[in-house]
């Protein structure tokens, strides 16, 4: 692989797969170029449903609910055994992803402009989902604690000074969600439905309910309700896990909530994050769809 280390400003090393995507370790042999060309052309169902988010944004959480509304089951089979890969940049010749008997809900935290080229010529349907950055970032950094891929461990002062800065895998997350917004704005003829994880948190069945409508699974508002209550957090691990599963992937779920930031951040910590925004999001249009204070 194409592991580089790039350290950040504290002098402590960080590792990517590649210079510029900075895709984190991954598990599979795979140069960067192979790895990308594998995405580039990954083939695609015209009705599979794509969910994309900068990482802790809420994908795993939108994927569940998306696959049950293709599936129109409130009682998924477990998705992340060795041969039911669901995530776009880890596939590859010995971790397949869903075949496509049917359609598939897949996820991915890459650009846009990364994605196979099937999105944009089979028109394949993208559920984007962005989240509050100040909750992105200490779910990242509480997740990063226990990942053994990361081997970047730095204390909260320093991880969200290095976030600010330029970010951890797949790049600045200022930057990932401007460049998903200019890339939703430049494909006007693609199907792109936009939530936020706020929306998803606060209005969950109406969230839900219009994405059956753009998804056009016509399961209903009954069943939407079912799919957000089975949904919770507290089900989430027992609904996703897979007894083969090499990966213990109890620790993507943590608390779930909207605003955890408040224990994290200083005043001081806030008004930097605030001066950040300001400088790399101006003319963001989607800002105020998430709360910010």
């Amino acid at each position: 692989m194409d592991m580089v280390c790039i350290k950040d400003k504290f002098g402590n090393d960080r590792w990517f797969i590649g210079e510029d995507i900075r895709l984190p370790p991954l598990k599979h042999e795979l140069s960067l170029a192979d790895r990308l060309s594998y995405i580039h052309n990954f083939d695609l169902r015209p009705d599979d449903v794509i969910v994309a988010g900068y990482t802790r944004s809420g994908n795993n959480w939108l994927h569940q609910m998306i696959y049950m509304l293709l599936e129109g089951t409130l009682d998924p089979p477990p998705l992340f055994g060795p041969d039911s890969n669901v995530v776009l940049e880890s596939a590859s010749d010995t971790s397949r992803v869903l075949p496509p008997v049917k359609p598939r809900a897949l996820f991915t935290h890459l650009l846009f402009k990364y994605l196979p080229k099937a999105v944009t010529e089979k028109k394949v349907k993208v559920v984007h989902i962005t989240r509050n950055l100040k909750d992105v970032f200490v779910s990242l950094y509480c997740i990063s604690e226990k990942l053994t891929t990361c081997q970047y461990h730095p204390p909260w002062p320093e991880f969200l000074s290095t976030m600010l800065d330029d970010g951890l895998g797949y790049g600045d997350a200022f930057h990932h969600v401007t460049s998903w917004e200019k890339a939703i704005d430049d494909h006007p003829e693609h199907p792109f439905y936009c939530v936020t994880y706020e929306e998803l948190s606060q209005n969950g069945v109406d969230q839900l309910e219009s994405i059956d409508q753009f998804l056009e699974t016509q399961r209903g508002r009954p069943f939407c309700q079912a799919v957000v209550e089975k949904c919770h957090i507290n089900n989430m691990v027992n609904l996703r896990m897979s007894q083969d599963a090499k990966f213990d992937r109890t620790m993507l779920f943590r608390k779930g909530v909207v605003g955890d930031w408040k224990n994290w951040f200083t005043v001081a910590q806030n008004e930097e994050f605030e001066e950040v925004v300001r400088k790399k999001m101006a003319g963001y249009k989607s800002l105020l769809r998430y709360q910010l204070e």
